[in-house]
């Protein structure tokens, strides 16, 4: 948790199984952030798939995770890139955290 933090401060942690591990939720707990996890585990070929050239199989499935969190955002993250707004890394914190979003200038609020 000390060499996470020294990164930053975390807004999510994935998982690639579900349900994720007692290890990832007591992390997220620690954080107090969300977890993402797909509807079902990751298969191994899928994991492959996603971390292609990836050797090392913990970090090719902790890559798998991110991608899959990632994606489940990534239009989001894109709608807040194409806003008006200076806070734009506030305002993708908050839409992956579930809170209600808008920019300074852009009149449109989007809810996820």
């Amino acid at each position: 948790m000390k060499r996470v933090s020294e990164f930053g401060i975390p807004v999510l942690i994935a998982s690639d199984t579900s349900p994720p591990s007692h290890f990832v939720s007591k992390i997220a707990a620690r954080f107090n952030i969300r977890v993402f996890h797909p509807m079902k585990s990751l298969t191994k070929a899928e994991k492959r798939e996603i971390g292609k050239g990836i050797e090392d199989v913990h970090i090719r499935d902790s890559y798998a995770a991110a991608v899959k969190a990632y994606r489940k955002y990534q239009n989001r993250l894109r709608q807040i890139d194409a806003m008006d707004a200076d806070n734009k890394e506030e305002l993708k914190r908050n839409a992956i955290c579930g809170q209600k979003i808008s920019g300074n200038t852009h009149k449109e609020t989007f809810k996820y």
